[in-house]
């Protein structure tokens, strides 16, 4: 109620009308405004109860979301090593198949190393010749080159310049009587410096052909450089005894989906498969958190029927578009993985409360039938029943999931992809690249393994983890249905506020015309009584002077 800065009535007029004028006034003030006051403050609660009960909602898509995305990160697949010599590790579950072998390490990887070591009366200010040097190895595509000039023709300058260059590590150390330059390579032969970059070096430390290791000579060995090379060497070993040569001692090419790593020469069994009880556990925590998000929406958004307590979101058409959604989601079938999935395939059933329970028994058995299931719901993936074919996609833009037949005609360089026309280049190994630039199946690549005509199918399945993920990164996006639901509501919130205001303004304006109009009639009632009275008192003269 707004204050009313001149009080122009008593409390009780005894001058006038003798009424209570001040609490008349407020009484009719409250009669007019009262009713638009209670609905407008009813709808401010209800409101700011909306917008805590958004902000929980939003938490728990969050909460969804986050709970996807490491699901979807996490292994159902069991890699494992008989001993330390040889680590498997599964890098990429839906490329990654089941590995069982006897890996013999005959030889780690190794790398180059070139030692250069001065006599002590070098200083790492001694200058070194000037000249564009030039290194290669046989990995590289092209010469790396550099200057040594007066700039930097010191033994700190030249190492300064080695380690510009990538896949070349070089250092000075102080041996506690002189310097020496190390220069490594990375691992394998291929990686290693070739004799004449090796010799391009020896130049710039002036070290002729005739040069001498150990010896100081003025003109043919300054420095009194002593030279040593350690050469690189190939990861050799036996792979249930087919021998396999890597030039690393870390390699993804080995089994699909799978990192290896050489720790010592030595024996050992590796094995990798997917388990029940892991994808058991991944599915258990699928469940329990879409159950999270669901029951909190059922119980939000409930009517209160039968007396029960309504939802802070009853009636709320985001809320329940949002529930709606995530039940069609986890009850639709998941294409692209061959034939439809459904969860009741997986023994994943809908209580009649609404959450997923799993029967154990019949995902048991499911697995058992087809080991692939896990992968419709954690894995999203490309695919075809041809293995020749290596297939991908584009990460930010995924074509729709689905199976598409793909017809490749080599004759006439021609391909078709769900009927639409690709494109036909090669790619840098001579491989045919077929893509994808429209439709549903737009973004998607295809390399053929031979230029040969083919007809087969190619798929794409997104997995319903990441369905789920994606569904709640659209809800929480800055323009997705909870930013803007919450944007309305704060409108609404400022619009009852100002309602609020105006009905403060309408108090003061009613208090002040209903002051003024009482004030008035007061004075004329005075104003009669005074007339009255004196009317009296002339009277009562009169018949007093009789």
């Amino acid at each position: 109620m707004a204050e009313i800065k001149t009080d122009v009535l008593s409390t009780v007029s005894s001058s006038g009308s003798g009424l209570q004028l001040k609490s008349l006034t407020s009484s009719l003030v409250e009669a007019e405004t009262s009713g638009e006051r209670t609905l407008t403050e009813r709808q401010i609660t209800d409101t700011n109860t909306t917008i805590s009960a958004m902000g929980q909602l939003s938490q728990q898509v969050g909460l969804l979301k986050s709970s996807m995305a490491s699901i979807a990160e996490t292994a159902s697949r069991t890699s494992t090593s008989s001993s330390d010599e040889v680590s498997i590790e599964v890098t990429e579950e839906s490329t990654a198949t089941d590995v069982s072998a006897v890996v013999e390490v005959l030889n780690l990887a190794s790398k180059q190393s070139l030692s250069f070591i001065f006599d002590t009366s070098v200083t790492l200010s001694t200058e070194i010749n000037q000249a564009s040097v030039s290194l290669n190895t046989e990995a590289w595509d092209s010469a790396a080159s550099f200057e040594i000039d007066s700039d930097n023709a010191t033994l700190t300058g030249l190492t300064e310049a080695l380690n510009e260059i990538d896949g070349i590590n070089a250092s000075l150390l102080y041996t506690g009587t002189g310097y020496a330059l190390i220069i490594k390579s990375e691992e394998g032969t291929e990686n290693a410096l070739d004799d004449v970059s090796i010799d391009a070096i020896k130049s710039v430390l002036q070290m002729t052909d005739s040069a001498v290791d150990g010896t100081m000579d003025a003109e043919e060995n300054p420095l009194g450089v002593t030279s040593n090379e350690t050469e690189a060497q190939n990861a050799s070993l036996l792979v249930d005894g087919i021998s396999v040569v890597r030039s690393s001692n870390v390699f993804e090419d080995l089994f699909a989906g799978h990192k290896i790593t050489l720790n010592a020469v030595g024996t050992s069994t590796l094995s990798s498969s997917d388990t029940s009880a892991s994808v058991k556990d991944r599915v258990t925590k699928f469940l329990a958190a879409t159950n999270e998000l669901k029951s909190y929406l059922s119980k939000a958004t409930q009517r209160g029927i039968n007396g029960a307590e309504p939802g802070p979101l009853a009636g709320d058409v985001a809320a329940k578009s949002i529930l709606d959604s995530i039940r069609n989601i986890t009850t639709q079938p998941i294409t692209g993985f061959g034939d439809d999935v459904y969860l009741a395939q997986i023994g994943i059933m809908t209580a009649q409360d609404g959450t997923l329970t799993l029967n154990e028994e019949r995902f048991a058995e499911a697995l058992a039938e087809n080991p692939d299931l896990g992968g419709a719901l954690f894995t999203t993936t490309y695919g075809s029943p041809n293995s020749d074919l290596s297939i991908s996609g584009l990460s930010f833009a995924p074509p729709q999931a689905g199976t598409y037949d793909l017809v490749y005609d080599s004759s006439t360089a021609t391909a078709t992809l769900d009927g639409q026309s690709l494109t036909i280049s090669t790619n840098s190994n001579g491989n045919v690249v077929l893509r994808s630039n429209d439709g549903d199946t737009e973004g998607i690549t295809i390399t053929l393994g031979t230029d040969e005509s083919l007809t087969t199918t190619v798929r794409y399945g997104q997995s319903l983890a990441d369905q789920l993920q994606d569904y709640s990164d659209s809800l929480l996006g800055t323009s997705g249905l909870l930013a803007r639901r919450e944007t309305a509501l704060d409108e609404d919130l400022l619009e009852f506020e100002t309602q609020i205001e105006d009905i403060d303004s309408k108090v003061a304006q009613l208090t002040e015309r209903y002051n003024i109009q009482f004030g008035r009639m007061e004075a004329v009632i005075s104003s009669l009584k005074r007339t009255g009275e004196y009317m009296q008192s002339m009277m009562d003269s009169w018949i007093a002077s009789k």
